[in-house]
């Protein structure tokens, strides 16, 4: 998909409306449009589950307990960990998503399954001070949230005494990178700052799942780095178990230098030097 350079926001509530907007706006599409190719609706519908297998050795057994999926979109990773045994609860900021995520509980006939409208900021409030075994997040989601320090001091809320925080993200060095036609073709090269404080803010046609769609749309993220990441966690409770890197990644940000790895996962082509495309990290409220 292209991207230019978009007019800074006001504030950052500003920004998390055109984010609301822009996300809103990808919901149908990746759940029952062109984007449902992508996030392979058909087969995960058949019973095909949308979890890496690092996820679930991970982990470990989440059958009984409850889970709770921040920044869920669609719901199709929650309710995979629904049919892994958890009682689960999904919490997203877009009504159409969660819309979306409800549908499919009904498909799948999950009746236990909860899905929340909810910026992650004011989950607390909107859970009415639940507490959860697990909290599962990840996949594109950090970048979204101005403020990790927020982030990591809801996730303590949020968690039962010894409860499990779990997330997998696109490194850093990856969310630094962009493509450009080098001499011998395409190639990566460093891009963005990752000390950058303020929001990147671009304008978007079509989305990650459909680079065809028919749609316009204003984003702002913020980058992230393991320090800003580690140390949010560490001052709000937690004790770091692991972090581990893997060589695949689970969308195609440049399909002109990523191929597929195995469902839902994408590695770079061969000729390309391997590099840390994701991470996975678990963390223990103590």
């Amino acid at each position: 998909m292209a991207w230019r350079t978009a007019p800074p926001p006001a504030d950052k509530e500003e920004a998390i409306s055109e984010n609301l907007e822009s996300w809103n706006s990808m919901a149908h599409l990746h759940a029952q449009g062109s984007g449902a190719k992508f996030y392979r609706i058909d087969q995960w519908l058949a019973g095909e589950s949308k979890l890496a297998p690092w996820e679930i050795e991970e982990m470990g057994s989440v059958g009984g307990k409850s889970l709770l999926h921040l920044q869920c979109h669609i719901g199709t990773d929650t309710l995979s960990w629904a049919r892994e045994g958890a009682k689960v609860s999904g919490l997203d900021f877009s009504p159409n998503a969660i819309a979306e995520a409800e549908r499919f509980a009904g498909i799948l006939g999950i009746d236990d399954a909860r899905f929340v409208v909810s910026r992650v900021s004011d989950a607390v409030e909107a859970l009415a001070g639940e507490e959860f075994d697990i909290i599962y997040t990840g996949r594109g989601a950090l970048c979204w949230l101005p403020d990790l320090g927020k982030w990591a001091q809801v996730c303590a809320s949020l968690l039962k005494q010894d409860g499990m925080l779990y997330l997998e993200e696109s490194t850093p060095m990856v969310n630094s990178l962009d493509v450009e036609e080098g001499p011998d073709g395409p190639r990566l090269f460093p891009k963005y700052d990752l000390f950058n404080m303020g929001p990147i803010s671009e304008i978007g046609e079509g989305s990650y799942a459909s680079t065809e769609a028919d749609i316009e749309r204003t984003t702002h993220c913020w980058e992230y780095r393991y320090d800003t990441i580690i140390n949010a966690l560490l001052e709000n409770g937690f004790r770091i178990d692991f972090l581990n890197e893997r060589d695949e990644l689970f969308f195609a940000p440049w399909p002109e230098v990523f191929e597929p790895s195995r469902p839902n996962y994408w590695r770079l082509k061969e000729g390309h030097v391997p590099i840390p495309l994701s991470f996975t990290l678990r963390a223990t409220r103590l």
